[in-house]
């Protein structure tokens, strides 16, 4: 008898103490371990963003002082084109392929850039400008490259997945130009990521 006595007296307490003792609920991570890859992750992001906007910030006070030249405006243009392919792979997606996206596919991007400009004049490439369209998700639009006095893209920039049987998924980064009405597929480069599916866009 003694025994239950007991049990009756432990689960009375138990009901009569629920609810009045909330723990304190913390908004911030407290695990010191879960803390250092948060920050990790937020130090390899700025780290790669950094490397391109260190040349941007330097180009921007020397041009406020000195007319810009042809190539100076395709630099500043490839500068903004790097970093909002940057911003569509998101930390995630760079964070694995940098080493091969940064030697393979941006000086691709690049040397695209200034083929698709090569043709203007002086005075037409200041009209030229970079029109964002990334998308999270699955969506394959990094950015166009805008005329702004027609409002005509000259160029589409896009990065599709391509899961190859036996091979995994790769990265294909490819452009469409206005003169065959964007429907050739130009290939810039390739990236391999894994067999594993790839996160979305910017996460």
């Amino acid at each position: 008898m003694a025994i239950w006595l007991k049990r009756l007296f432990v689960v009375f307490v138990t009901i009569m103490t629920l609810g009045f003792y909330v723990p304190p609920i913390d908004l911030e991570p407290s695990n010191d371990s879960n803390a250092k890859e948060v920050g990790s992750e937020k130090k390899q992001e700025v780290d790669l963003v950094d490397i391109l906007y260190d040349e941007t910030s330097s180009f921007a006070t020397y041009s406020d002082t000195h007319t810009i030249t042809k190539e100076e405006q395709i630099a500043l243009i490839t500068d903004q084109a790097k970093v909002q392919t940057l911003e569509k792979l998101g930390p995630r997606i760079a964070e694995k392929i940098d080493q091969d996206f940064l030697t393979e596919v941006l000086p691709s991007i690049e040397e695209t850039i200034e083929n698709v400009l090569a043709d203007l004049d002086q005075a037409d490439v200041k009209y030229i400008e970079i029109v964002e369209n990334t998308n999270p998700g699955y969506g394959e639009k990094i950015f166009d490259l805008y005329d702004m006095r027609d409002g005509k893209a000259l160029a589409k920039f896009h990065v599709r997945r391509e899961n190859r049987p036996l091979d995994g998924y790769w990265f294909n980064f490819h452009y469409h130009e206005q003169l065959d009405n964007y429907e050739t597929h130009h290939t810039i480069g390739e990236v391999y990521w894994s067999k594993n599916t790839p996160p979305k866009w910017m996460s």
